[in-house]
């Protein structure tokens, strides 16, 4: 993914945060179609992510998409409400109403004015085909008519992918850790259809993993954090290299 030449929206984020005993410095660029920010777990890659949604509000920060529309400036006291922001986070547990079964669920990504479209205007038709796009390409097609409590883990968490994704246009696309309950053949079948999204919607995405192997199966370009604060930013090759030979030896030993 890394090796596309993206000529998309960059979105630059810098701020500090604590949480517990946990300091948080951060400062990167999405400036790739797909970018893989890797850390062990509980160091803080979640609350990158709310903090980019809005979700959580840092002591400081700035967050700036496409080079001047400002989402977070503390210094100047803007900070865009959520749902302004058109940034999509597809969190590990997904939230889904659970009174509408999936194909009403992934409606529900798209605007109000949309989902009150007339039905056989060219709106409504072409809403509906790019939801039948979204549930095929998640592979929830065969689910559309059954509710959530009747689904797995893994086939909520594509659900509700597949309505991130039915809303198109946005600042960023957040992946936390998505595809954690799904099989390893199923993962990376996803993940490689998945490839030629952020370009089609000029969306970046950024994915949230600890998994090294899940990071060299992407392609994707890779954010690295130790410590509450980004060390490198690069191909994975290069950012994760160490990494994988030390796993590799272990596998071996």
């Amino acid at each position: 993914m890394s090796e596309t030449v993206w000529n998309g929206p960059r979105l630059d984020v810098s701020f500090r945060h604590r949480i517990g005993g946990l300091a948080l410095e951060i400062e990167f660029s999405l400036t790739s179609p797909w970018t893989i920010l890797f850390a062990p777990s509980g160091a803080g890659k979640s609350t990158v992510l709310r903090v980019i949604a809005g979700l959580e509000r840092p002591d400081w920060g700035r967050i700036v998409s496409g080079g001047s529309d400002v989402l977070l400036d503390s210094d100047v006291g803007i900070d865009v409400p959520t749902w302004q922001r058109k940034v999509r986070l597809v969190a590990q547990q997904a939230p889904l109403l659970p009174h509408w079964n999936v194909a009403r669920n992934v409606f529900y990504g798209l605007k109000p004015l949309d989902m009150m479209a007339v039905k056989g205007s060219d709106s409504s038709t072409y809403r509906t085909r790019l939801v039948r796009e979204v549930l095929a390409l998640c592979r929830v097609t065969e689910m559309e008519s059954k509710m959530p409590s009747e689904l797995s883990g893994g086939e909520r968490q594509r659900v509700a992918l597949a309505q991130c994704l039915a809303a198109e246009e946005g600042r960023a696309l957040l992946l936390d850790e998505p595809f954690n309950a799904l099989d390893a053949g199923l993962r990376s079948a996803l993940m490689a259809d998945l490839k030629g999204w952020p370009i089609a919607h000029q969306t970046p995405v950024l994915h949230v993993t600890h998994d090294v192997g899940e990071v060299f199966a992407s392609g994707a370009e890779v954010i690295r954090m130790e410590d509450g604060r980004i060390v490198a930013q690069g191909p994975a090759s290069e950012v994760l290299g160490e990494e994988r030979a030390r796993l590799m030896r272990l596998l071996k030993g």
